[in-house]
C-alpha cells in the first residue's frame, strides 16, 4: 500500500512533482496518437485531480498540443513525458505513473485500471490477462461521479 504524498520527476530531475493523494484510475491507451507520441505500444496515464499535484519547478516544462485542446507536457532537457490534460477539463489530468520515484503504485483501486482503445492497437501488441479492456474509451464511473458531485455543489 502506497503512503501519500509520493514524489516523482523526469529522468534528469529538472522537474519534480508531488502526488498528494491516490490516483483515481490508470488507463493504458493503445490508440495510434498515443503510440506515436510515446514511441511505445501504449501510453499510461494515472487519472488524478489537478489539485492533488504539486509541480516544482515548472520553468523546464514544455507543452505540445496534439489537438487544439489536448496538451501533453514534457521536460525540456530530457524529453520525459510527465503530464497531459484536456483544457476544457478543470478538475482532472493525467500523470505518467512511471515517473513516480522507486516505481511506487499510484494508489488507484485495482478494479480501476484498464486498457483503452484496444480496437486500434498495433497488430502485434499482446495484452496480458487480468485488466479490463475497452474497444474505445473507458466508462470510468469514479470520475463521472466526482464531476457530478462538484457540479452539483457549485450550483451548475
Amino acid at each position: 500500500m502506497t503512503t501519500f504524498p509520493v514524489q516523482g520527476g523526469c529522468h534528469c530531475n529538472a522537474i519534480r512533482h508531488t502526488l498528494l493523494a491516490p490516483a483515481l484510475s490508470v488507463q493504458h491507451c493503445h490508440c495510434s496518437r498515443c503510440r506515436k507520441s510515446s514511441g511505445q505500444l501504449s501510453k499510461s496515464g494515472a487519472v488524478i485531480q489537478r489539485a492533488d499535484l504539486i509541480i516544482e519547478p515548472t520553468d523546464n516544462l514544455t507543452s505540445y498540443y496534439s489537438s487544439s485542446s489536448f496538451c501533453s507536457q514534457f521536460c525540456k532537457t530530457c524529453g520525459c513525458f510527465l503530464f497531459s490534460y484536456e483544457e476544457s477539463e478543470p478538475i482532472f489530468m493525467y500523470l505518467a505513473p512511471a515517473t513516480l520515484d522507486g516505481g511506487v503504485h499510484p494508489g488507484h483501486p485495482n478494479d480501476k485500471e484498464s486498457h483503452i482503445y484496444v480496437g486500434s492497437r498495433a497488430e502485434w501488441d499482446r495484452l496480458g490477462e487480468g485488466i479490463a479492456r475497452y474497444e474505445t474509451d473507458s466508462p470510468d464511473k469514479i470520475i463521472t461521479e466526482i464531476q457530478r458531485k462538484k457540479e452539483s455543489s457549485s450550483g451548475e
